[in-house]
């Protein structure tokens, strides 16, 4: 049987169809993540989680380092679960998600488990989440920089892991070319089972009536949308549903 760990601020976040299925084939399979997140998520079948707790921001030291501080704070409190861990489980493979600093001692605690980062996103100064959209004004120097330091966890966690996955082809290509060799492009996938076209649908509200029969336009935002919509080419959010 081979033991596998889901390292996730927000476990299982990106990892839960990913858990189950390897429990279903017979693997150990243990999540650790924030405390507070992991209590407000629905359980996962035959999976043992632990959570360590969040650590605050701290509002003084020099702006740049701010959030590399706090990536560091998290991955110390990262790093005190994965001892405690260490007492009774050792994982063959860890999959991480080192965006918040949770895989910065994954080596120091489990030197000869093999390491896989989920590459979600790496920053840049123009074209990524900076940059893109003239409404708003250039960034600043200091923003600049600012930004260069986000990269940090990402940059320790590319240079320890052994292999990463990025969900698209523009995601793996804002990764550095010294390490876009460790980098395969899997696409996370869509449940057809679960979205797919219900013909009898009816959507109802204050009077309104919406069917197959109806051309709708729908927008759907969270905190990436703006460019989310860059990444695709995309100049316009909402999508047109044909009747």
């Amino acid at each position: 049987m081979k033991n596998i760990l889901f390292l996730h601020q927000n476990f299982p976040g990106q990892f839960r169809h990913l858990a189950p299925h390897l429990s279903r084939q017979g693997w150990q399979v243990v999540g650790l993540g924030e405390t507070g997140n992991i209590k407000r998520q629905t359980r996962l079948p035959n999976t043992q989680t632990l959570g360590y707790p969040h650590t605050p921001r701290q509002p003084h030291g020099h702006a740049y380092l701010r959030t590399v501080e706090s990536h560091v704070r998290q991955g110390q409190s990262a790093l005190r679960g994965l001892l405690i861990l260490k007492r009774t489980f050792t994982p063959d493979i860890i999959c991480a998600h080192p965006g918040w600093g949770e895989a910065l001692f994954l080596r120091e605690v489990f030197p000869n488990s093999k390491i896989i980062n989920y590459c979600e996103f790496f920053y840049r100064a123009d074209g990524a989440d900076v940059g893109f959209d003239p409404e708003f004004p250039a960034p600043t120097l200091d923003a600049l920089c600012r930004l260069r330091l986000r990269n940090t966890p990402h940059l320790l966690a590319l240079d320890a892991c052994d292999k990463g996955w990025a969900p698209s082809q523009w995601q793996a290509r804002q990764l550095p070319a010294a390490y876009r060799h460790k980098i395969e492009v899997i696409h996370e996938g869509i449940d057809t089972d679960l979205v797919s076209p219900k013909p009898d649908a009816v959507f109802s509200y204050k009077g309104l009536k919406l069917t197959k029969a109806d051309n709708v336009v729908t927008y759907v935002a969270r905190n990436l949308e703006p460019y989310q919509a860059k990444t695709t080419g995309s100049n316009n959010l909402s999508i047109i549903f044909e009747a």
